[in-house]
């Protein structure tokens, strides 16, 4: 598998494309105004759950990778 090199003008292109992403799904900025409070907590939790989640994924294959590379 060939290494991704993110750049800061990778990471602004990713951006950028994931932002259409969501406009064309029709849940850009002006979606969120239709949000009760209660909406925005629920989602913010799930965002932050789902954030860990993906720092626990990275560390478990930053370890994978390491001990894959102690092997070789």
């Amino acid at each position: 598998m060939k290494k991704r090199e993110t750049t800061p003008a990778g990471a602004a292109e990713l951006r950028a494309r994931a932002e259409a992403r969501l406009e064309e799904k029709g849940r850009g900025p002006q979606a969120a105004g239709h949000q009760t409070l209660e909406e925005s907590q629920r989602l913010v939790h799930e965002l932050q759950v789902h954030q860990i989640e993906l720092e626990l994924q990275n560390q478990e294959l930053q370890e994978a990778r390491a001990e894959l590379e102690a092997g070789l």
